[in-house]
């Protein structure tokens, strides 16, 4: 964040107008969009300096930002959403680990004044100068995750950190922030729920209030087959599933939420709903409706009574292998190594996702059944019709508005490395289509093959048993009969 910072009126036109038809577009449910995300998520890599049993990402080195000719060509892709967005989403691995991540900050503060940066981090390597870097830079939030309110939970859960210096580096941050006077970043933080910390999260949510977050997540354990290959026992240490064990989790949360809610700005979960209805307890008080994990999205939800979830229509999340989502917990839509992200924003697969959701199909829509199980079923309601065309006449306003105004920053101009990289994924796909479709004509050729070679078998069976019944077969089967019984003896 530039210390004297004063949006221009073009900057910041642009991206009232970006959310303003993001929110009509919502509301009118539409499946094409005008307007472009809110939030970027980028996980740049999933290299870490530390080991958590329960990481759910591949240990293979996958990075966005590799190599660097790659990571350049998408870093100039990624600043053409930067002035419409509220928030760009940094994720790791660690982000302050990756070589590139600074030029990344650069980008962002040579295309927008308004702080944007959020970044996930595990604390570790907030040194001195990067923590008077991050105050100064467009940094708007700050997420550490801290899974237990213990030392010793925390340095078991997270391998090769210590919870004491995690604290002093957000100290440090603390105290840059005072003596700049900035009110940003605003530092929050996420806890992975497990069997082994569970019962710790009230002296993790009193430790987070006394150091200064204004806001926690709270989201259940991620089981896949990365982390359980490396951690075989990693389901039945951490895993929530016994009934008693359930209920004891419901009660800690139904106790801690009214009480711990006026520390913080929001107390975010995700999970835990499903995890609770699966067991027939209620989960109204956790408010996961209107306080789960949906970025920047507080104007929309339940806004016109509509209970639809707003990440669709507000993020799009790009992981370290290049697969884009819609939102960090659902299956991907595309690849950015295959198209351009502005492509895949309103793709086929795109539109479909959001039109499954609008009709209750979530989990048809590539939705997670574990953390988004119970909106299943649940449709949008359709906003009343004497508001389509009010709605109908601003949308056409702002959409010419955009138009005229063309954008601060060149979206989908494709550089000749990526181009190259997309140009040799759309070849790859072909040949393992037209090898799909050959091997699906050699499958049928066999499947004739085996047909007819049945027929011949079954046309010689008739003849054996036609032949059999002639009087010359059944005087040659006599004589061989008696010859058999004349030479056994």
């Amino acid at each position: 964040m530039r210390d004297s910072y004063v949006p221009t009126i073009t900057e910041d036109a642009v991206y009232q107008d970006n959310l303003r038809l993001s929110h009509l577009e919502y509301r009118r449910q539409q499946i094409y969009l005008r307007s472009l995300p809110r939030c970027l998520g980028l996980v740049l890599g999933n290299a870490c300096n530390i080991d958590c049993p329960h990481c759910y990402q591949a240990k293979n080195g996958d990075n966005l930002l590799k190599p660097p000719a790659i990571g350049r060509e998408l870093r100039r892709e990624f600043a053409g959403f930067y002035p419409h967005l509220a928030t760009l989403r940094i994720q790791g691995g660690e982000a302050f680990a990756f070589t590139g991540f600074r030029e990344l900050i650069e980008d962002v503060r040579a295309t927008v004044e308004r702080p944007i940066l959020s970044v996930s981090t595990n604390g570790t390597l907030i040194d001195e100068d990067w923590a008077e870097a991050i105050v100064r830079a467009p940094f708007r939030n700050l997420t550490v995750s801290i899974d237990g309110g213990t030392p010793e939970t925390y340095a078991r859960l997270r391998r090769g950190a210590d919870l004491g210096q995690v604290l002093e580096n957000v100290r440090r941050i603390q105290r840059w922030k005072a003596r700049l006077g900035s009110e940003m970043p605003y530092l929050d933080s996420f806890f992975v729920v497990m069997r082994s910390n569970f019962r710790e999260i009230p002296r993790y949510v009193s430790l987070m209030a006394e150091h200064g977050f204004t806001e926690i997540g709270l989201q259940t354990v991620s089981i896949n087959g990365e982390n359980t290959s490396r951690e075989p026992a990693l389901v039945r240490n951490e895993l929530i599933a016994d009934g008693d064990e359930v209920r004891e989790l419901h009660s800690l949360m139904r106790h801690l939420m009214p009480r711990e809610r006026p520390r913080f700005h929001m107390i975010r979960t995700s999970g835990l709903t499903s995890l609770f209805e699966q067991h027939g307890l209620d989960s109204e008080f956790l408010e996961e409706r209107t306080e789960g994990l949906y970025p920047d999205s507080t104007d929309l939800p339940p806004s016109g009574g509509i209970s639809l979830c707003p990440n669709p229509w507000t993020t799009l999340f790009v992981v370290e292998n290049g697969n884009v989502h819609l939102c960090f917990l659902s299956e991907p839509i595309g690849n950015l190594y295959e198209a351009p992200l502005a492509a895949i924003w309103n793709s086929p697969r795109a539109m479909a996702k959001r039109s499954d959701m609008i009709s209750g199909r979530y989990l048809r829509s590539g939705c997670s059944r574990q953390w988004c199980g119970w909106r299943e079923g649940k449709t949008a309601a359709t906003p009343a019709t004497e508001e389509f065309a009010a709605l109908r006449a601003e949308m056409r306003e702002l959409a010419a508005r955009a138009a005229a105004r063309g954008p601060l920053v060149q979206i989908g101009e494709e550089q000749p490395n990526i181009a190259a990289v997309r140009r040799l994924v759309a070849s790859r796909d072909l040949q393992i289509r037209e090898l799909e479709a050959m091997f699906v004509r050699l499958c049928e050729q066999n499947e004739e093959i085996h047909v007819r070679g049945q027929q011949y078998i079954t046309h010689l069976e008739e003849q054996c048993g036609r032949m059999r019944s002639l009087p010359f077969v059944r005087l040659a089967d006599k004589v061989s009969n008696l010859w058999m019984k004349l030479w056994g003896k």
